[in-house]
């Protein structure tokens, strides 16, 4: 088992050949361009209906959008980061007590994305975590290092208030009630997953994570401050997303995507790997609770002419969920299972 696990400190100087991609499937990094105009929204801002007006722009022309002044203290960011180094940088039988390759299990070290379905693998191991409720949770997260449990408490609830302001945000930049959102997404779960992805002797023939959407409602990443790596699908072609130590990054997942039929865009993202040095990020998913149903705003099609109608069938999202996690990552948008007849 251990040998799966990439977060060794033993630096490969060629990729092993079950990391190799296939001709067609490479990350062709000479052909990706620096996204320029990444919209950057301060959500401080006082004037209410630009700030919804930005949202909007951002949700439906990039999917993703970065926050300042967003209320998550520095010392909280700077402490969740330092931790999550030294969780990776802890000896391997320490790591491997939390090692499992199923996706069911809470929480999990595992690498790759889900290591029993796939042919080809990705470069980056990764600490899965569920952080809501914190109280049912927080027994079960890692003892060591020492500070673990209460540097990620904290800062899982400064970005879960973090998320909950963003979707009110949303509900009212679609013209909806401001707790629409709240209302239709439930008690919402959290979970968090802490990536590393390591120095990588051949990055143009690998992924730290290939082109993928996010299941869940709404995601807050944690870029690495200092190495780039992540990168978004606008208009067939890739942008790099270059990380700004003060922002967090922000894109909508797959059920907003449904809920607001097909106005906003859960966007395709990816990870890239470097030669040079090992990148960090944090990424937190505010998910629907299990039995929540989903199912397109009525106000954002019912009045519209005779012919419209949702886009997407009504479903749970357990549903969702479970048809995520049984395919590969970079098959088909998952929604395009759940489209309307």
């Amino acid at each position: 088992m251990a040998a799966k696990l990439l977060s060794t400190g033993f630096r490969h100087s060629t990729l092993p050949e079950n990391y190799v991609r296939p001709l067609s499937d490479r990350p062709r990094l000479s052909q990706v361009s620096q996204l320029e105009d990444f919209p950057l929204i301060d959500i401080s801002s006082t004037d209410r209906s630009r700030l919804v007006q930005k949202i909007h722009q951002a949700c439906a022309r990039f999917g993703f959008f970065q926050v300042i002044n967003h209320g998550v203290s520095k010392a909280t960011i700077d402490e969740m980061v330092s931790v999550a180094h030294e969780f990776f940088g802890m000896p391997m039988d320490e790591k491997m007590k939390l090692y499992s390759d199923d996706p069911t299990k809470t929480p999990r070290l595992s690498t790759s994305f889900n290591v029993k379905e796939e042919e080809v693998n990705n470069w980056r191991d990764y600490l899965r975590l569920h952080c809501y409720p914190i109280d049912k949770y927080v027994h079960e997260w890692p003892s060591n290092p020492p500070s673990f449990k209460e540097v990620v408490s904290k800062y899982s609830r400064e970005i879960r208030e973090l998320g909950l302001k963003i979707e009110e945000l949303i509900s009212e930049s679609l013209g909806l009630e401001k707790d629409y959102m709240k209302k239709v997404l439930g008690e919402q779960g959290q979970h968090m997953a802490v990536n590393y992805y390591p120095p990588c002797p051949e990055p143009e023939l690998t992924y730290g994570l290939p082109a993928h959407t996010d299941p869940n409602a709404l995601t807050i990443l944690l870029q690495d401050a200092t190495v780039c790596g992540l990168q978004i699908l606008i208009d067939g072609h890739w942008f790099a997303v270059n990380p700004r130590p003060d922002a967090f990054v922000i894109n909508i997942g797959d059920q907003l995507q449904a809920l607001s039929n097909g106005v906003y865009k859960s966007v395709w993202h990816r990870a890239v790997t470097n030669t040079e040095n090992p990148r960090l990020s944090i990424a937190s998913f505010m998910c629907p609770d299990n039995g929540a149903v989903i199912s397109p705003a009525k106000p954002l099609w019912e009045a519209k002419e005779e012919e419209a109608k949702p886009i997407y069938r009504d479903y749970t999202y357990a549903e969702y969920y479970k048809k995520f996690w049984s395919r590969n990552l970079d098959q088909e948008h998952c929604l395009e299972n759940f489209l309307n007849d």
